[in-house]
């Protein structure tokens, strides 16, 4: 059993606080290896993931998901082509301006400073949710 908790340990799922569930849609995937930095900017038709950080400055638009593998400080657009299904998920969300199809979030630095938010989706009510 001690085998077993150093591997929990050592593939970092001991700090997992809390789960998220939402069902996604499949689509075409482009993975970008590195991180974004300011200035620079990826655009494509489907979902994309980062391997990376996307830093303050940089630009993410998809047509359907975004999924950065790194802190995301930079600007995201998912479901850029109106899709309010689409997601955005990170490792920490701390942007201060993200999108999904027509709607706009502004974070107040107040609320980034609160506890790690690692998804945003369109709710019910048609407002950006950010966990």
């Amino acid at each position: 059993m001690k085998q077993k908790e150093n591997e929990n340990e050592t593939l970092g799922l001991h700090g997992i606080k809390k789960t998220f569930s939402k069902d996604i849609a499949i689509s075409q995937t482009k993975f970008h290896r590195g991180s974004l930095r300011s200035g620079q900017k990826i655009e494509f038709e489907g979902s994309l993931v980062i391997l990376g950080d996307v830093n303050a400055g940089a630009e993410v638009f998809a047509g359907e998901n975004i999924v950065v593998l790194g802190i995301l400080r930079g600007m995201a657009h998912a479901g850029a082509k109106g899709n309010k299904e689409a997601i955005i998920a990170a490792a920490s969300i701390e942007s201060v301006q993200i999108r999904i199809a027509d709607r706009i979030k502004e974070i107040e630095k107040e609320e980034l400073t609160q506890e790690i938010k690692t998804c945003a989706f369109i709710n019910d009510e048609g407002e950006i949710v950010i966990s």
